[in-house]
Parts: structure tokens; C-alpha cells; sequence
């Protein structure tokens, strides 16, 4: 198998699925690299192995024959990561004849200040660099939390680094908000990902407990690693909002209770009685611990398929998303789900904020998702509806 040592050999280069084509940059020595496609269909036999490098044209090395230096260290090397290692040597002494005599071209080499600065900080961390734009104006790095879990940061290099770093970076990764502070004001790649990679660490444990609730606790809806607030239903119609702390992630959370005034009055009765902090035990499930402190032998299904529940559905007059009471009129306020084994009703404010959180797009006055309990197609008309923000 090449692949692993490929990739760790190699990390400035990334593969296609089936590992039968490689393009990115190879690092020729401490401050040179070069752009590089390789295409190996018959891996991990070299032959019709390929190479091409699209810099070669503008720069026009006489002395170099690139189709004849593969094909001669193919004859040489046994695999990939060999055959790559003595044509980067070739490469070397090549580059120190010919590129540099080509001073005007240099810049078409990305041999700049900018490119030897990136390479020297991707060189520190080069086993979790996922990718490098072609044209250097991101990286990407992939670090995994203890639960395996994969965590992308892209970092935007601007056109003007390393040379003017008074700039913060910017950035995008999938973390909680409260959290971001930690990497807002760094201005190099290196200390940006080395503030990523010690608060990855940091929010394992989040991780963890987040997996617990998502698995064990029937939330409603769906969620991503950034979220930190899960509805829990705890009875028919009455649902927790729980706010994590993503730092003290098995401490006793926020808790905030939804649904009608009369349904909820019992729970909050209980939340009064008690300190939840203190009857929170670190030694329990989340889901024992939700048990205990709102005193029900079992947490509720968000949706269940009987007749029963049907009834209880298409009589109600609460919001599936918020729990609270519905407006009575008009009907423009509420929106019902069409599927015939569903009929959950929505406040128009609730479903509206719903898809557009889940990336729908008002496109000719219509919202376009899924139903948030039945996860079938749901078409929101937004006619005579002027409280949505897009």
C-alpha cells in the first residue's frame, strides 16, 4: 500500500479517490517547491505513470527532458514515494542550473517570500495539512478530536503575507461561537492552527457529551458540531432547551422549559424545588441526569406513527418547533405539514427561521426544506408574510 506513506511523505500533495492521480506542490528544498500533477493508473506499478509540471512551459528549460528523466528513474525505483524522492533530486539539481537564470520567471515558480514563509509553517504541521490552494490564497488543515472525528480549518492567506502581518486571519471552521475568541486576533498561519489544535483538544469532551445526547435523548432536529443548545421532549407537549457549556461540557447545563403555560407549570415547579447544579451527577448519563431532575421515568419520542398520536396532532395548538401556543388567527401565521401521517403545525416565524438555517433560499416568495418531525418535503408560501430576514 502506497497511500499511507504517500500521504506522509508527501502532505503538500493531494489525491484523487482512488489514489490514481496526486497535484499539489512538492518541496524541492528549504525555500523552493513547484507545482506538480501526477497521474498513476496502475497503481502501485509505474507503468504509464505521468508527470506534469505546467510551469516548465513558460519557463522553457532547455536542458530539461521531463518525459525522459520519468521514464528513466521508473526503471530505477519500485514504487511512488521512490519514485518521487529521486525525481525530486533530479528536480534540485535542474532547478539550481536553469531556474535561476530565469529571474524574471520566478514569480511563475511561486518562489516568493510568500510561498517560502507558508512552506516553512505547513513544513511544522505538515501530517495535518488536508489542502493548499494552487494559487496559495487558503490552506487547509484536518485535525482529529479523540472521538475520531474529522475538524476542518481554512485559513485565507492574503496576497500580501508573510510581509504585512499587522492583519488578523481570517478564517472558517465549524466550532462553537463562544469559542471563536481564541482565534480571532492571530496574524500567522502557525499560531492560528496551533490556537485550533489545543482547543480541539480542548472541546473533545464536548464532542463526546454532544454524541451522547444526539444518540440517547431524542433531540429535535438536526445538529452540527458548532451547536451547543438541544431540544430535549421530556412530555407530550412540553420540551428543555439545554445549553451546554462547551469548556465544562459534564456539568449540569442551562436548561430552559417550552410549551403551553399549563403543561409546563408541573416542570418548572420541580426546577424550583430543586438545584439542579447540585443534583447533577457527573458519575451518570446525560440521560439519567435529565431523568432525575425533572422526575419522569422516560424522555418522549419527538414523532410516533399511531393513530392515537395523529389525533393529538391535527387537535393540537402548539408549534412543533417552540412548543408555544399557536395564533389562532390568522392562517397565514401557522403552516401545517402536508404529509397525511404527520399534520405538524408550525408558527410561520419558527419554520421560516428553520429553513433558512438549514441553507433554503427564498427564491419566487417560497421557502423550500424539510419538515422538521417527519423530514418530508415542505413548501412555505411567504405571501403576506414580512417578518422573515434573509
Amino acid at each position: 500500500m502506497n497511500e499511507p506513506i504517500m500521504l506522509e511523505k508527501f502532505p503538500t500533495l493531494s489525491p484523487s479517490k482512488d489514489f490514481k492521480s496526486w497535484k499539489g506542490f512538492i518541496l524541492l528544498n528549504m525555500y523552493d517547491s513547484v507545482y506538480i500533477e501526477i497521474s498513476c493508473p496502475n497503481i502501485p506499478q509505474l507503468d504509464n505513470l505521468e508527470v506534469h509540471i505546467p510551469e516548465f512551459k513558460e519557463l522553457k528549460f532547455d536542458q530539461f527532458n521531463l518525459k525522459k528523466t520519468v521514464e528513466t528513474i521508473k526503471k530505477e525505483t519500485n514504487s511512488l514515494p521512490e519514485f518521487l524522492k529521486e525525481f525530486i533530486l533530479v528536480l534540485s539539481k535542474i532547478l539550481k542550473q536553469d531556474l535561476f537564470s530565469n529571474v524574471q520567471n520566478l514569480c511563475n515558480m511561486q518562489t516568493g517570500e510568500k510561498l517560502y514563509s507558508i512552506i516553512q509553517e505547513v513544513n511544522i504541521f505538515s501530517k495535518y495539512v488536508q489542502t493548499i490552494d494552487e494559487e496559495l490564497n487558503h490552506i487547509i488543515f484536518n485535525v482529529l478530536d479523540t472521538c475520531r472525528h474529522n475538524h476542518l480549518l481554512k485559513i485565507y492567506i492574503p496576497k500580501d503575507y508573510p510581509i504585512y502581518k499587522k492583519q488578523f486571519l481570517n478564517f472558517e471552521s465549524m466550532i462553537p461561537s463562544a469559542t471563536m475568541n481564541y482565534l480571532t486576533k492571530v496574524n500567522t498561519i502557525s499560531k492560528l492552527f496551533e490556537e485550533f489544535k489545543t482547543l480541539i483538544d480542548k472541546l473533545s469532551n464536548f464532542w463526546e457529551v454532544q454524541k451522547e445526547v444526539i444518540n440517547t435523548c431524542n433531540v429535535i432536529g438536526s445538529y452540527t458540531f458548532k451547536d451547543v443548545n438541544y431540544k430535549i421532549p421530556i412530555d407530550n407537549q412540553v420540551c428543555i432547551e439545554i445549553e451546554i457549556d462547551p469548556f465544562n461540557p459534564k456539568t449540569c447545563p442551562k436548561f430552559n422549559l417550552c410549551g403551553q403555560p399549563e403543561s409546563i407549570k408541573k416542570f418548572q415547579q420541580r426546577l424550583n424545588d430543586i438545584d439542579p447544579i447540585l443534583m447533577w451527577n457527573t458519575e451518570n448519563n446525560f440521560k439519567e441526569n435529565i431523568l432525575n431532575i425533572f422526575k419522569i421515568s422516560d424522555l418522549h419520542s419527538q414523532y410516533k406513527e399511531d393513530n392515537t398520536h395523529e389525533v393529538e396532532v391535527s387537535d393540537s395548538n402548539y408549534c412543533f418547533i417552540c412548543y408555544d401556543q399557536l395564533d389562532i388567527v390568522p392562517k397565514e401565521q401557522t403552516k401545517t405539514c402536508t404529509y397525511e401521517k404527520c399534520d405538524a403545525l408550525y408558527h410561520m416565524t419558527c419554520i421560516c427561521e428553520w429553513l433558512l438555517n438549514s441553507g433554503s433560499t427564498p427564491m419566487f416568495e417560497h421557502l423550500q426544506g424539510k419538515c422538521p418531525q417527519c423530514e418530508e418535503d415542505m413548501l412555505v408560501a411567504l405571501e403576506n408574510f414580512d417578518l422573515i430576514k434573509t
